[in-house]
C-alpha cells in the first residue's frame, strides 16, 4: 500500500516516488472518486498527514475543476453524479474545517507574536474564503441534481441527507426497493453488527440522524421519529423511482406531531 503524502510525493513500504502535477491530479481524482488510486500498479490512498501539509490550494482547486469537467463529460447516471458530488463535497468540507482551525491558531499566535508579519495569517484566511465559496458552488450543484432526480426525497430529508442515502444505497432504485428498517440503520452498520454479536444496544438511526427532527428529539422519542422518517423515505423513494408526486412529506409531518403530542401527554 502506498500513501499520497503531498502534491509531489508518494511513500510506502520503504518506497518513495516523486510525482509531477499531472500524475498528482490523476491519482488525487481517483482517490476522490473511488477511495483509492494507483501508481506503478500499486494502490494509493490519502495519507492522514496530507491535510497537515501546506498544500498548494491552486492545484487542489484545479484538480476539483478537472473532476467536475470529467463528471460532466462521462456517461454517468444522475445517481452516480450525485454520489461523486457528495464525495467531493465531503472532502472539501473536511479541508474547510482544517483551514478554520489554522485561522484560529494563527490569529491567536499573531496576538502574541507582535513582531511577526501577518502575511501567512492573511493567506490562510484568503484560502479559507476561496474554499467556502467553492463549497457553496458544490452545494448548489448538488441541490440541483437531487431536486431533479429525487424531489420527493428532498422534501422529506433535504438535499444533503438525500444525497448520502442515494450514495449508500447505490441509487434511487435500490433505495426504493429497500425496507424502512434498512434505511433506519444505514450508516450505523458497525453498531448493528456489534449488537448482533451481543455487544451494545441496537442502533436507532444512522445517516438519518443528521435530520434535525431526529437529533434534536428527546432520547425516548428519537427512535419513533426515526422510524417515521424511514417509512416516509422509502415511500418517497418509490414515488421518485416511479416519477410521480408523493404526499409522504405531509403525512410525515402529521405523524411527527402526533409523536410529540403523545410525549407531552405522558409527561403531564
Amino acid at each position: 500500500m502506498l500513501y499520497l503524502v503531498s502534491i509531489d510525493k508518494i511513500k510506502g513500504d520503504d518506497k518513495e516516488y516523486q510525482v509531477n502535477q499531472d500524475e498528482f491530479i490523476r491519482i488525487y481524482l481517483d482517490i476522490l472518486q473511488k477511495g483509492e488510486g494507483t501508481y506503478n500498479g500499486e494502490e494509493v490512498i490519502l495519507s492522514p498527514s496530507f491535510k497537515k501539509k501546506q498544500v498548494n490550494f491552486g492545484l487542489l482547486k484545479e484538480s476539483l475543476r478537472t473532476l467536475n469537467r470529467k463528471l460532466l463529460t462521462t456517461k454517468l447516471t444522475e445517481d452516480q453524479l450525485i454520489e461523486k458530488i457528495i464525495s467531493t463535497l465531503d472532502e472539501m468540507e473536511r479541508f474547510e474545517n482544517y483551514l478554520e482551525q489554522k485561522v484560529d491558531e494563527t490569529s491567536i499566535f499573531m496576538k502574541y507574536a507582535t513582531s511577526a508579519k501577518g502575511d501567512f495569517s492573511d493567506k490562510i484566511a484568503g484560502m479559507l474564503a476561496e474554499v467556502r465559496g467553492f463549497v457553496k458552488e458544490l452545494e448548489k450543484t448538488l441541490d440541483e441534481y437531487v431536486e431533479r432526480n429525487s424531489p420527493n426525497l428532498k422534501k422529506i430529508v433535504g438535499y444533503k441527507v438525500a444525497a448520502r442515502l442515494l450514495k449508500s444505497f447505490g441509487g434511487i432504485r435500490n433505495l426504493a426497493l429497500s425496507s424502512a428498517s434498512t434505511v433506519q440503520i444505514i450508516g450505523a452498520e458497525k453498531a448493528f453488527f456489534r449488537f448482533r454479536k451481543g455487544r451494545g444496544t441496537p442502533p436507532k438511526h444512522g445517516i438519518i440522524y443528521e435530520i434535525p427532527d431526529i437529533y434534536r428529539a428527546p432520547a425516548k422519542k428519537a427512535g419513533k421519529i426515526s422510524r417515521a422518517y424511514s417509512n416516509a423515505i422509502v415511500k418517497a423513494a418509490r414515488a421518485d423511482f416511479a416519477g410521480i408526486v408523493s404526499d409522504s412529506d405531509e403525512k410525515l409531518r402529521k405523524r411527527i406531531e402526533e409523536i410529540r403530542k403523545s410525549s407531552k401527554k405522558q409527561e403531564s
